[in-house]
């Protein structure tokens, strides 16, 4: 079962962010220039999309540092839950600073238009960012390929249910980073021909309701986790049926499985234990299921089982409640 992705995937996630972060910064600077040059707003909307973007990197980078930290006295379960805040307060970033006031802005053109200046250093500057996030959005993609492979899903579903949210933060806003870079370009070309501002103002509007309903959705995701989601039910009937399929358990009463991080799972279940077994053997199936689970499912990072009888009441035997 891969109901989360493995350590290895989790730490891919850090060269995705750092990519994201070096190209948004690259192209923040040069769109700012030209964006003074031009007097674009639709490059005036690109800048400040690009410039929440990097901020937002910098929150990312730093939910993977906090969110790595060893469990401790005052964090006994870990401090995976650190990611989903700090991915929460990057969402809330690109819709105020991206998605606000590029709506803001693009109203603004639309009352008081502005003449097009540097139309070529605007041209140029659009055509960089349009490769610079390409090449970003298509690490990002690899990565949550991977991830997708690894679950047996596809994409658009692993976008809806991953509990990574700094691959799919990236990801997003890379898509709405080419799209808007795109937007931008083919406004700039009709100022320019047009001679009216008016394609330019309604390109930023709709750059800023794209960075909104990304935002939003983002936001909906990270409260989604920090609220202690359950993986999805597919991964929850696999493990039911791996606990009873060990020997000397007659099945699983319940079961609840949820994120503690992104390749965390905290997992407490109730088995059926078959009635001929002793106390000892009884000890002796939960340490094997423990066992297995460590071996076999290291993303659980926590696993209670409590033994009871086949009617589904609490059982008094010396197996006890088993943690791994």
């Amino acid at each position: 079962m891969n109901a989360v992705p493995a350590p290895a995937a989790r730490d891919q996630s850090f060269g995705s962010v750092m990519t994201a972060l070096a190209a948004n910064t690259t192209i923040a600077v040069a769109k700012g220039t030209a964006a003074a040059l031009t007097g674009s707003p639709a490059l005036l909307a690109e800048t400040l999309h690009t410039l929440a973007d990097a901020g937002n990197e910098v929150f990312l980078w730093v939910a993977l540092r906090r969110s790595r930290r060893a469990p401790d006295a005052t964090h006994p379960l870990g401090y995976g839950p650190e990611r989903y805040y700090w991915a929460l307060l990057a969402a809330v970033g690109m819709f105020i600073v991206g998605g606000t006031l590029s709506v803001w802005d693009g109203v603004n053109a639309l009352i008081d238009p502005r003449p097009l200046e540097a139309f070529w250093v605007g041209v140029a500057v659009l055509i960089i960012a349009l490769v610079l996030d390409s090449v970003s959005r298509a690490v990002a993609l690899r990565q949550l390929r991977r991830q997708a492979a690894e679950r047996g899903v596809t994409v658009r579903q692993l976008l809806r249910e991953s509990p990574d949210p700094t691959v799919v933060t990236v990801y997003l806003e890379d898509s709405i980073d080419v799209l808007g870079a795109a937007l931008a370009l083919v406004a700039l070309v009709l100022h320019r021909t047009t001679g009216s501002a008016v394609p330019d103002a309604l390109a930023t509007i709709v750059i800023g309701l794209m960075l909104g309903y990304v935002a939003v959705k983002l936001t909906r995701r990270n409260r989604q986790l920090l609220a202690n989601q359950a993986i999805p039910d597919r991964y929850i009937a696999q493990l039911r049926d791996r606990l009873s399929a060990t020997a000397g358990v007659d099945g699983v009463a319940r079961l609840v499985a949820i994120y503690l991080g992104p390749g965390e799972v905290l997992v407490a279940a109730d088995v059926r234990m078959n009635p001929a077994l002793t106390g000892d053997d009884v000890a002796m199936a939960l340490a094997q299921i423990r066992g297995d689970a460590a071996r076999d499912l290291p993303v659980i990072a926590r696993l209670y089982l409590t033994p009871v009888p086949a009617d589904g009441g609490q059982a008094d035997s010396s197996g006890g409640s088993v943690s791994s």
